[in-house]
């Protein structure tokens, strides 16, 4: 059971992540010039991180109270993959974030510290709705989610590793939204039927 819930929490967090991720990845290029300067940023997504899994684990105690709490929780995540795929109230502010940090000056390496802010900014306001995802795998795990959150956290790390050394090359992936709307459905599926 611990490595279904981690490699659940590893899904969910790729998953999940992925159109964020993609948003993320022209902010830290134009605001960064150095590798050391990205590892500031990716610090700022971590701690961002962290904080989206506490709502996530206090959405689902909420949400475990109440009668057939797998398919609320299924029928949320379908509707977040929806709004991915018509660009509806969600994605649409992360496009306007964007395109404000588009305009923010460089930061140099003396303002590690604000690069770290920065980033924990593009990471919050962009992660919001994965709440809603995470929620959905802690709603079986709130007795023990140290598994899920141990895979959300490697997740997060390998997608960090990306955004630090290879956002070049993961930035000309295609069909990054339908990834993201496919991965979604499916594990709104996957928790209706109690399988995660």
């Amino acid at each position: 059971m611990v490595i279904k819930y981690f490699l659940s929490g590893l899904f969910v967090k790729i998953l999940a992540g992925f159109d964020d991720t993609m948003t993320r990845i022209p902010i830290m290029s134009h605001m960064t010039k150095t590798k050391k300067g990205r590892i500031a940023f990716a610090c700022g997504i971590f701690i961002a991180i962290t904080l989206v899994m506490i709502f996530a684990f206090l959405f689902a105690s909420v949400i475990k109270a109440i009668p057939y709490s797998n398919y609320i929780s299924a029928g949320l995540i379908f509707l977040l993959a929806m709004s991915i795929q018509f660009d509806l109230f969600i994605q649409k502010p992360k496009k306007r974030f964007e395109k404000k940090l588009s305009h923010v000056q460089r930061v140099s390496i003396k303002r590690y510290f604000k690069l770290i802010g920065f980033g924990f900014l593009t990471a919050f306001i962009t992660m919001i709705d994965d709440t809603i995802a995470y929620s959905g795998l802690f709603l079986n795990t709130l007795s023990n989610p140290v598994p899920v959150i141990a895979g959300i956290f490697f997740g997060t790390i390998l997608q960090l590793t990306v955004i630090v050394y290879f956002s070049q090359k993961f930035s000309k992936l295609k069909y990054k939204k339908e990834i993201t709307v496919f991965g979604l459905v499916l594990l709104s599926l996957l928790i209706a039927m109690k399988f995660l």
